[in-house]
């Protein structure tokens, strides 16, 4: 097969360079969420601050409840007596009526062991209840013998304070339990007094959770501050990134269209003189008009180029779609290739399948895509090196390789060679001249025919690139053209 020299494709694909999405962050919402999170600390306070008073009162009462015990000792006896049903004497009521305004208490009652009020203070002939009646927890006093405290709320009942406890006291005469006797006392200075005992506490312990969290929140709201300015800042690189992306690619297009028409006349004009039909030219004139005509040509690609490149970054790439033979499409690129003038001597070698392997796709856009990874393996391999290509079919797809021997890429720039407005060297010295639009233009082909493309390689070995396109399956989400 004959060598060839490469053609004026690029090599490497380009990418724009686009602004950051900004993070979205709503400086309403963190505050509503501190905000709540603060009333919610509150009220949790407000909550433990009850519980504490109540129990704190709860407390109190049993420890004067206890008190009112020791200082009815010395009635055991009568006590006793009254539990048992027996009338009080007179010369006792002295000492009931001193039992009845010991310490807060405004009222007692003393019921049986077995849980009967036998005696009333403020109204001796109420008798006969049951304990359990009165009420049901405290009737396990009977039971168990243990002192039980409950506090009250008397707002709602008459001759009763604001706040009351009751405490139930089982009484014991040597050993023996004889009484309950019950304790009304007055809660209401006590629970306003360990109300703002508890209240110190409480705003005690709020500021300092205040306090501990003020840094952390000053801190997170400065952050919030910086990010909302940087979120500004970045909204407005976007803006002025789309913008610039915007008019590169009007300037893309009007360039382009500018060039196309003053450069077929150049063409036309130097295959003119190159036919000899107008003028017999003599041997270096013949060399001029063909170096000129070979560059006119370079120069026609060029600009096709940029309108393509032009046409997939607006999303106005047609493809027109028909069954066409794909083995033969790349075998005649690879012909064409082998008709260039050569000056790195690279040979050709065909390893795919020979028989006629048919697809639904837009062939001259497909030959395009083989030309360009053709004319890149050429490029970039050595001297006397080998290009291998093959056509493979696979379920229900196409896959086309083009391998060749040369430098190979780094795992980094395989990642973005395909990429728009990138090139792996872009240095004004690099070895392998080229726009950089091959690949990017092949990339968005491909993805218009609904595949894939790729490459994988290894440097110092070579590099093998690939695409992949669906057989008989047309995409109609993409704009159709009949074929020319």
């Amino acid at each position: 097969m004959r060598k060839s020299n490469s053609t004026p494709h690029s090599a490497n694909g380009l990418t724009a360079p686009t602004a950051p999405v900004p993070a979205r962050i709503d400086p309403k919402a963190i505050i509503a969420v501190t905000f709540g999170f603060f009333i919610l600390l509150a009220f949790m306070t407000y909550q433990i601050a009850i519980v504490m008073v109540h129990h704190g009162v709860e407390r109190d009462a049993s420890r004067r409840s206890l008190e009112w015990a020791g200082f009815a000792v010395k009635q055991v006896p009568e006590i006793a007596a009254l539990a048992d049903g027996q009338p009080i004497k007179t010369e006792h009521w002295d000492a009931f009526r001193d039992l009845a305004s010991f310490g807060g208490v405004f009222r007692f009652k003393i019921f049986s062991p077995d849980g009967v009020l036998r005696f009333e203070s403020d109204d001796p002939a109420a008798t006969g209840e049951s304990l359990g009646k009165h009420n049901a927890i405290a009737a396990s006093v009977v039971k168990t013998g243990e002192a039980y405290t409950t506090v009250e709320n008397g707002r709602s009942k008459p001759n009763r304070p604001d706040l009351y406890s009751e405490t139930y006291l089982p009484v014991y005469d040597s050993g023996r339990l004889v009484a309950i006797a019950e304790t009304y006392m007055d809660q209401t200075s006590k629970t306003a007094a360990v109300r703002v005992e508890y209240a110190f506490v409480a705003v005690l312990m709020a500021g300092m959770i205040l306090l501990a969290l003020s840094i952390p929140s000053a801190g997170l709201w400065l952050m919030f501050r910086r990010l909302k300015y940087n979120n500004e800042r970045l909204r407005l690189a976007q803006i002025r990134a789309m913008a610039s992306d915007k008019s590169k690619s009007e300037f893309i297009s009007t360039v382009s269209h500018e060039l196309r028409t003053p450069l077929t006349s150049i063409k036309g004009s130097l295959e003119m003189l190159k036919s000899g039909k107008i003028i017999e030219l003599s041997a270096p004139a013949e060399r001029l008009v063909a170096m000129a005509a070979k560059n006119s040509n370079i120069l026609n690609l060029l600009v096709n180029d940029l309108l393509d490149f032009e046409r997939i970054d607006t999303g106005n790439l047609e493809v027109s779609k028909r069954p066409s033979d794909i083995v033969t499409i790349v075998k005649d690129e690879i012909e064409t290739m082998m008709s260039y003038d050569t000056e790195q001597e690279v040979e050709y070698f065909y390893t795919g399948d020979d028989g006629p392997i048919i697809g639904n796709v837009d062939p001259d856009r497909i030959a395009q895509v083989v030309r360009n990874l053709l004319s890149n393996a050429v490029k970039f391999s050595p001297r006397n090196g080998g290009v291998f290509v093959s056509v493979r079919a696979e379920t229900g797809a196409v896959r086309i390789v083009v391998a060749d021997s040369g430098c190979g890429i780094s795992p980094g720039d395989c990642a973005r060679i395909f990429d728009k407005f990138t090139q792996v060297d872009s240095s004004d010295t690099r070895k392998h001249r080229g726009t950089g639009l091959g690949l990017a233009i092949s990339k968005g082909i491909i993805e218009a025919h609904g595949g894939d493309i790729g490459v994988t390689s290894v440097e110092g070995v070579g590099s093998e690139f690939y695409f992949v396109v669906p057989i008989g399956i047309e995409d109609k989400r993409l704009p159709l053209q009949d074929a020319a």
